[in-house]
């Protein structure tokens, strides 16, 4: 009988052509067109940005301090040919909110007789990695051969950019690296097309409501609850559906390489599908009028998607007020944060905190829907 009642969903769900094409060929056409239109905002020709739109570095100088000509001399070298723009700050704490923010790559704090460097707490992004080494690396010369700064600053010049051009080249050929868009946006809009497996589920429990067809399943003595798991069971099964088909896709024509990660990919998006599933039980359970489970599920969706990164990059959310204040709430946050890291080699927590706010949303979830059928249950004797 529960086998039947999945069957019937499916037949249902592929007579609607709309459905069929917003769950399987919106994604792909979504992913497709962020990926190629959105590019530039992942990636640029130059690490540290363009001449109309360069990298802040921000600094506090000892003027007593043995780097301070050194200091000057890389600082101008920079602006002129590397596109970032220096900015003297009175001390540290004026600057670290914008580098939290990504406003600004770092802070340094040229002393008397050292340095000291401030990074994001966010996680150290390329353009401070190169920065850092560039500069840890030309400072720590200077200190030893002063006079070259003095009597040759051609040759400090061309130490610079080699240590530049040095850096570039070994960082290509690191196991660490950022993510390209086709990757992100793989995972971020795979993540969102599941969230509207929601908007599925809820119509078609509301509408098995209104319709009255729950009674008369339940005069078979086939219970509510094991109807609306039927009905969650196939949101599943959707959700595993759309993950294998942006797989072969990425995997073919955007030449996403998923890699040994694929499989707890597939079991992360699975979860994401359960959760999105429970949601639109609840949200055709308490919906009372038509229309209701699609404005309900739009709102939802664009909410969890807006604080996750599926609409621009997680870069970017970081930088807006607010929303970077809860974006961590987020399930989609984590997720995308999860699959960028992992695709790029990054050690991070990222994977285990979104699959334990998924399990732990779901459980709740689960808690409200059986509060809703109780309290269906006390309306009804009464």
């Amino acid at each position: 009988m529960f086998l039947s009642m999945i069957k019937k969903e499916f037949k249902h769900f592929f007579r609607s052509k709309s459905d069929v094409i917003m769950m399987f060929v919106f994604p792909i056409v979504l992913i497709t067109a962020l990926s190629m239109g959105l590019k530039n905002m992942m990636t640029s020709q130059n690490v540290f940005g363009t001449k109309n739109n360069p990298s802040m570095v921000y600094y506090t100088m000892d003027n007593n301090s043995k780097y301070k000509d050194g200091f000057i001399k890389f600082k101008n070298i920079l602006e002129d040919d590397v596109n970032i723009k220096f900015k003297e700050v009175k001390s540290q704490s004026s600057a670290i909110d914008d580098i939290d923010k990504n406003k600004a790559i770092l802070h340094v704090n040229i002393e008397k007789d050292g340095f000291s460097i401030y990074t994001s707490k966010n996680g150290e992004k390329t353009k401070s990695k190169v920065f850092r080494s560039i500069f840890e690396n030309m400072l720590n010369e200077y200190a030893v051969y002063e006079t070259i700064g003095e009597f040759n600053p051609k040759a400090f010049e061309n130490l610079v950019k080699n240590k530049y051009d040095e850096y570039i080249e070994l960082d290509k050929r690191n196991s660490s690296r950022e993510v390209t868009s086709s990757e992100y946006y793989t995972f971020a809009e795979l993540a969102l097309i599941i969230l509207f497996v929601s908007q599925v589920v809820g119509e078609s429990v509301y509408k098995e409501n209104k319709l009255g067809t729950m009674n008369r399943i339940q005069l078979s003595k086939v219970k509510e609850s094991s109807i609306i798991v039927a009905k969650v069971m196939f949101g599943v099964f959707i959700s595993i559906l759309q993950t294998i088909l942006v797989y072969f896709y990425s995997s073919i024509v955007l030449k996403v390489n998923w890699g040994d990660n694929t499989l707890k990919f597939i079991l992360l998006f699975i979860c994401l599908g359960l959760l999105s599933s429970i949601i639109g039980a609840i949200m055709g359970l308490v919906v009372k009028r038509d229309n209701g489970v699609s404005g309900m599920a739009n709102i939802i969706i664009f909410i969890l998607c807006l604080l996750g990164g599926c609409y621009m990059p997680l870069i970017v959310i970081t930088a807006i007020p607010v929303i970077n204040k809860v974006m961590y709430l987020s399930p989609i946050y984590w997720i995308n944060v999860a699959t960028s890291t992992m695709v790029c080699n990054i050690q991070s927590n990222a994977y285990i905190i979104a699959l334990i706010e998924i399990v732990f949303l779901s459980l709740f979830l689960l808690l409200v829907y059986k509060l809703i059928l109780r309290k269906k249950e006390v309306l009804s004797n009464d």
